[in-house]
């Protein structure tokens, strides 16, 4: 074998071992490749704000119509990741619920996670570095990472992810699509308390309600209204798409409002981050 042979075959054997790397490294939350659709390529953003590589599709990438869209990022640290508490998130002096406030940071904010700690009781805490040099550590539970942005109807304020916006269908009803296409990840109405349906009107283009199947429902707060998230199983018509539906009902003493989530079953968790963010008006 000649040495310019040699050397192409140790190209190849480099090449080849660097992708097997970057197979093993990479440290995606199984949520992430699970929830992206396989027609919609996502372009992961690592944390120097580079491309990452492309999530390999999965069994969902056949229902792209149901899958909620957002730019993932790579769960590493650091990274970066937004505030989704509709009230903003308490900066501590340490990774403590009990620990000196520092500051509090408005929804939206976007971070730069500095590292990470998981405490004895389940929870993961962030450090991060505030604007006058400070270092602060803030809950996980109310930071997503991917980028959000505000979206709102005459009744209610909600973070969704970017690229998704409201478009008003009727009065009082609202459907929030990604960048003006026809995939819905949320539809909302609203109405006086005493007109409230008994049960919430379903949507057109779902199944009608008797093929809906129950799955466990939990009880949930829509900021600090306490509303039951009613979970369904359902099959769109036309396709063999499975899709869970997430449907609350939130009442004040003047208004009801009714939220419909339409996603892919590894997507359910955006409900719980979505509605820490929501306030009603």
């Amino acid at each position: 074998m000649t040495k310019l042979e040699l050397g192409a075959w140790g190209l190849v054997l480099a090449l080849f071992g660097a992708e097997v790397g970057l197979v093993m490294l990479r440290p995606w939350d199984h949520h992430v490749a699970l929830s992206l659709s396989g027609s919609h390529t996502s372009g992961l953003v690592s944390a120097n704000r580079s491309p990452a590589a492309s999530v390999t599709p999965s069994a969902a990438g056949k229902c792209p119509d149901v899958v909620a869209r957002r730019v993932e990022q790579l769960h590493t640290i650091p990274r970066s990741a937004w505030v989704h508490a509709s009230d903003g998130v308490n900066v501590r002096a340490a990774p403590s619920s009990s620990a000196t406030r520092l500051t509090t940071l408005a929804t939206g904010t976007q971070l730069n996670l500095q590292a990470e700690q998981t405490n004895p009781d389940g929870s993961t805490w962030y450090r991060i570095r505030l604007s006058d040099g400070r270092d602060g550590w803030l809950s996980g539970r109310y930071t997503t990472n991917y980028p959000i942005s505000l979206a709102s109807t005459d009744a209610l304020k909600i973070w969704l992810p970017a690229g998704y916006q409201f478009q008003s269908v009727a009065p009082g009803k609202a459907e929030a699509h990604y960048k003006n296409g026809p995939m819905t990840l949320l539809y909302v109405e609203s109405g006086a308390k005493d007109q409230a349906p008994t049960e919430t009107m379903v949507p057109a283009g779902l199944p009608p309600r008797s093929a809906w199947t129950a799955r466990p429902s939990e009880q949930a707060l829509v900021g600090d209204l306490p509303a039951t998230d009613r979970v369904f199983g359902i099959r769109l018509a036309g396709s063999a798409c499975a899709a869970l539906v997430h449907e609350l009902r939130i009442t004040t003493t003047t208004r009801y409002y009714d939220l419909i989530f339409l996603l892919d079953e590894p997507s359910s968790s955006v409900v719980a981050q979505l509605l820490d963010s929501a306030t009603v008006q």
